[in-house]
């Protein structure tokens, strides 16, 4: 099993955080928007690319907030081992545009009362967890591995 890098943006604006909803077989949930990287591609052109495409915001990355892994042992497409960068990021002051490419379970983006987050069913929990860390830490900070069986 190898590893696949995600960059994910933490974005806040007027006092709200920039989530994708989202409904799985578990329910209703939120994530920070953001996806795999491509190879040959940086991390901040990752977290770039990933938020126009799934929300149609243009962001520029200011610093790499938060490092978080997360191992899931078998599941139906095999394991999955996925390492998040989660970077906090701007708006760039860009009209938004219309998303083109969902992720699985997203059923669209939206802003949520930031002082709220932390009761919201935000995922993974590790980040929703450290959200106040990842935003006013100033440095970058590990916030954990967890491995699902």
């Amino acid at each position: 099993m190898s590893a696949r890098n995600s960059a994910k943006g933490l974005v806040i604006h007027n006092g709200k955080l920039l989530v994708n909803r989202c409904i799985s077989r578990f329910g209703e949930y939120y994530a920070l928007p953001g996806g795999g990287q491509h190879t040959g591609e940086m991390l901040g052109e990752t977290v770039r690319r990933e938020l126009l495409e799934e929300t149609g915001y243009s962001v520029v990355p200011l610093r790499l907030a938060g490092i978080y892994e997360r191992i899931c042992e078998g599941r139906r497409d095999g394991n999955s081992h996925k390492i998040y960068f989660i970077f906090l990021c701007r708006l760039d002051g860009t009209e938004r545009k219309a998303p083109t490419e969902k992720d699985r379970f997203q059923t669209g983006c939206e802003w949520i009362d930031l002082k709220d987050a932390h009761r919201k069913n935000l995922f993974p929990r590790a980040i929703r967890d450290n959200l106040s860390g990842l935003i006013g830490q100033g440095g970058t900070i590990f916030i954990g591995s967890e491995k699902d069986r």
